[in-house]
């Protein structure tokens, strides 16, 4: 008898995990780097994440984290999960730290960009053969930052995911980064024109507001967006107004990516 229940108890526990759904396998395109830029590409998803660096040296005069309320309004507004990379040194600014609680607590994916936001190699096309920083030196930093995370109540498993700081690492510190636990993704390649929302007028990268969303609006048009990784910058920066800031184009790019059928999927989805 006791066999017959034990069978029975087992054939339900089968079936209650054959009834179980399973995880989605998704699609993932790498660079040659093995760094994903783009998810699932023949659906129509955008990954929407937001980076930061306060720069220290000038008290935040030129990089920030300053956008980050109006970016978590905009999301909560439109009912959108966003995905948010910011440096250690955004996380030791006491003024941040509110901020840095609500993405958590509003159930965004927040992970980092680094602890001290390193230039790992040059960003023009020498960075295959040209290493900037140590391989101890890229260990230590992601230490660092570990304990940064780790005070505001984040393990190592809450943000497998991050990106590289200044999107731009060659093989060399990509596999030294995934060595140290992370999975690697970067801004998709062919509409990262969108981080010049850093540039101020008079810069050989200056593009207003309403270029940058034009650009945007054009590539979506003759490749579409599907599965991309948007970038825009949770900062303000000095010398442009308001309008060039793409941060408070947010709701805009929501609304019309929406009227064209697009959602929008959360890293911690993944």
């Amino acid at each position: 008898m006791k066999q017959i229940l034990f069978g029975l108890v087992a054939l339900v526990m089968m079936s209650a995990c054959a009834s179980k759904p399973q995880p989605k396998e998704h699609e993932f395109v790498t660079d040659r780097y093995g760094v994903v830029q783009r998810i699932d590409p023949s659906e129509k998803n955008v990954y929407l994440v937001f980076t930061a660096h306060f720069s220290e040296n000038d008290n935040g005069y030129f990089e920030n984290f300053d956008g980050i309320i109006p970016v978590l309004n905009t999301l909560q507004e439109k009912g959108v999960k966003g995905s948010f990379f910011p440096t250690g040194a955004c996380f030791r600014e006491p003024k941040y730290h509110d901020a840095i609680m609500r993405i958590i607590a509003d159930g965004h994916y927040l992970s980092h960009h680094s602890n001290k936001h390193l230039l790992l190699c040059p960003e023009d096309n020498t960075r295959d053969s040209v290493n900037l920083c140590t391989e101890d030196s890229i260990r230590e930093d992601m230490d660092e930052m570990a304990e940064v995370m780790k005070s505001f109540g984040l393990e190592r498993d809450d943000y497998p995911w991050m990106i590289p700081p200044y999107e731009c690492y060659n093989q060399f510190s990509a596999d030294i980064l995934r060595d140290c636990g992370y999975k690697l993704l970067n801004p998709t390649q062919e509409i990262l024109f969108t981080s010049n929302d850093w540039a101020g007028f008079g810069s050989r990268s200056y593009y207003t507001g309403d270029s940058l969303m034009n650009k945007l609006w054009e590539y979506e048009q003759a490749q579409t967006l599907n599965g991309c990784i948007l970038l825009v910058h949770a900062m303000v920066y000095p010398n442009r107004n308001d309008e060039d800031r793409l941060y408070t184009r947010l709701g805009e790019i929501i609304d019309h990516l929406r009227e064209l059928g697009y959602d929008f999927k959360c890293v911690n989805e993944l």
